[in-house]
């Protein structure tokens, strides 16, 4: 509960993207940095891709169910930030179930607070792979209802 609880004052925090158009996993990875740059939060871009580009060369963050949870641990934010965001269009991310991904997640966290981050990109990853969540949030037409409905969604968990 405890972790639900620092989760819904993350989610408060968070910046949402209800109608990203980039067309390629690197076009909506961007697009969403860039837009959360613009509303305020400090990061340099850059380095955060790069960072996150190491990842997906590892493994795909595009978990299946149209879904994605790109993300990294580094030095480049103070606290942890999610930034959310949702293509009405779909991208091909390279899934592991080849289908395309409509709801991205992105978690950005210092790196002195891996064990934290990992604790809550596991949270929300089972949380969001349930096929009902995605499609209610991507109902949204505000940023403050996506998130009320998200904080709603993680405290029935």
């Amino acid at each position: 509960m405890e972790k639900v609880k620092s989760l819904r004052d993350i989610v408060n925090k968070s910046h949402v993207f209800l109608d990203l158009r980039g067309s390629s996993k690197d076009e909506v990875i961007s697009e969403m940095l860039i837009n959360a740059e613009n509303a305020g939060l400090r990061i340099n871009i850059t380095n955060i891709i790069q960072g996150i580009n190491k990842k997906e060369e590892i493994i795909t963050s595009g978990l299946g169910y149209g879904i994605a949870f790109p993300h990294v641990a580094t030095k480049e934010v103070s606290e942890i930030s999610l930034i959310f965001g949702i293509s009405k269009n779909g991208i091909d991310y390279k899934s592991i179930d080849d289908k395309p991904v409509h709801f991205f997640c992105m978690i950005l966290s210092p790196e002195e607070r891996k064990n934290e981050y990992v604790a809550y990109l596991s949270l929300l990853s089972k949380t969001l792979r349930m096929s009902m969540y995605p499609v209610v949030l991507s109902e949204s037409k505000t940023e403050e209802e996506f998130k009320e409905k998200m904080i709603n969604i993680l405290e029935s968990m």
